[in-house]
């Protein structure tokens, strides 16, 4: 690695970092595979970070940052209902959909890594926030009803949301990724709208 001060090479590192997890899993994130990544020698990835534990925590932290800002940017010229599709039930892109398995791996972290346990709850609170968001935005461009706070009823549409893409992937319950998303649907209309008008049941679900 060229010369870079102090905080560049942790930058260097830490950007290493997240691209192993991203493409690779937290699984790959090791000292040794980042100081490869990165061009670094494994002494200059301890001298930043005091241990794979930690390494690991900032990595997600990164790529979920990083995921945030692209949902934001794409969600710019989306109604709020398309919004909330984006962010509970179709995520649409590459970008996205490889996040998925990196959550699912954090998330089994958090039972042995203290720090990893602080990033996943960080990057649930940001979900919140940008389904809040999105409520709130819906509210004042009249496309959804006035009631309950958006805090909410976000929490309540991303448990389901959340639980819907955890038992999806247990395929002897029998509860497809079409079904998972029309009872998501379901929960929105039921949640934001007056009236069902438009929410429709189909017999192929």
């Amino acid at each position: 690695m060229a010369y870079l001060c102090k905080e560049a090479r942790k930058t260097t590192i830490l950007e290493a970092a997240a691209r192993v997890a991203r493409y690779e899993g937290l699984a790959a994130t090791t000292v040794r595979r980042v100081a490869q990544e990165a061009g670094a020698a494994t002494g200059q990835v301890h001298h930043h970070f005091s241990s794979a534990g930690e390494l690991r925590a900032q990595a997600y932290t990164q790529v979920m940052k990083i995921l945030k800002e692209q949902l934001l940017e794409r969600s710019q010229q989306m109604t709020a209902r398309e919004r909330l599709n984006l962010l509970l039930i179709d995520p649409q892109d590459d970008q996205s959909l490889m996040a998925i398995p990196l959550w699912h791996e954090a998330m089994l972290l958090t039972e042995q890594e203290p720090l990893m346990k602080a990033a996943f709850a960080l990057s649930v609170a940001d979900w919140h926030e940008l389904v809040s968001d999105a409520i709130e935005f819906g509210r004042q461009k009249g496309e959804f009803s006035k009631g309950e706070s958006p805090e909410h009823i976000s929490w309540r549409l991303i448990g389901l949301s959340s639980s819907m893409d955890a038992m999806s992937r247990l395929e002897t319950l029998g509860l497809t990724s079409q079904c998972a998303e029309y009872n998501l649907h379901r929960a929105i209309q039921n949640e934001l709208y007056v009236s069902e008008a438009g929410c429709k049941e189909t017999s192929d679900v």
